[in-house]
């Protein structure tokens, strides 16, 4: 049974197709040559244009933001950089090239504490993200349907060394089987995550909620490529109240950022 979870794992990691099949779109190959000519901004806007206009084709609209965070992280855009990468993401959760360099630019931000992710919430993307989602789902079916068998076991076994075995072999069974829920549920809701927006500029001041900012003073300064979740969005309003990765919660001008779903469907 393990053996055959074992390669059922490595079935399904191994099975995401290539983003992009047959022949490339001419506006494509003419971003791929701005890049290779080093006019790195020029090609990520071409990307990003690109991936606005191919809506209808989410792997090519998802290799046109990874490339477009690649060209915007050579220019040091790392703000815009996240936010392809993220939509990239989006639009194809088990992207690895894609969570791995947005992995590196987030890393590579101007160190900020209230960047931090709670080390729950990094440890939990860590295991949900080391296997894909088909893995996660197959490995959740093999489970249940092992403790199943060795549930059936314990009660219709003909011996007390066989009921024993059966039982402790159930309990670790739904042990594992209750954990693989939780990374199922943990990536059905931060791949779908709508709410994030990025700070795509030097830098920015967050006032407090209860502040004017026409006249407060700023409890701190945000710095490109600061994440945040938007509490609340009014369209009428310049400031946003937002929330940090570390639960700090203010309001930021709406200029400053961009959110990641801007350009979706």
């Amino acid at each position: 049974m393990m053996m055959l979870l074992v390669e059922l794992l490595v079935l399904c990691s191994c099975s995401r197709a290539d983003l992009v099949e047959g022949a490339q779109p001419e506006a494509l190959v003419q971003a791929d040559a701005a890049y290779a000519n080093g006019r790195y901004e020029q090609a990520a806007e071409m990307y990003s244009h690109l991936a606005q206009e191919s809506e209808e084709q989410e792997s090519l609209q998802s290799l046109c933001y990874y490339r477009a965070g690649v060209a915007y992280n050579d220019v040091e855009q790392r703000g815009r950089a996240i936010v392809n990468y993220r939509r990239a993401l989006l639009l194809a959760p088990d992207y690895s090239e894609a969570r791995h360099n947005l992995r590196l630019v987030e890393e590579a931000r101007m160190n900020m504490p209230a960047m931090e992710y709670p080390i729950v919430r990094r440890w939990s993307d860590a295991c949900a993200y080391a296997v894909p989602m088909n893995g996660w789902l197959v490995a959740s079916i093999v489970l249940f349907v092992a403790s199943i068998v060795t549930c059936l076991a314990f009660f219709l076994g003909h011996s007390r060394r066989v009921r024993r075995g059966s039982f402790y072999a159930m309990l670790a069974l739904i042990v594992l089987w209750g954990c693989t829920l939780l990374m199922i549920l943990h990536r059905r809701h931060y791949d779908q995550q709508t709410d994030v927006a990025v700070l795509c500029s030097v830098k920015a001041p967050l006032y407090a909620l209860e502040d004017d900012p026409s006249v407060a003073t700023p409890m701190m300064e945000l710095y490109d490529g600061a994440e945040m979740c938007i509490d609340v969005e009014d369209r009428g309003q310049a400031y946003l109240a937002v929330t940090l990765p570390d639960g700090i919660s203010g309001q930021i001008a709406r200029t400053a950022i961009e959110k990641v779903v801007s350009a979706q469907k």
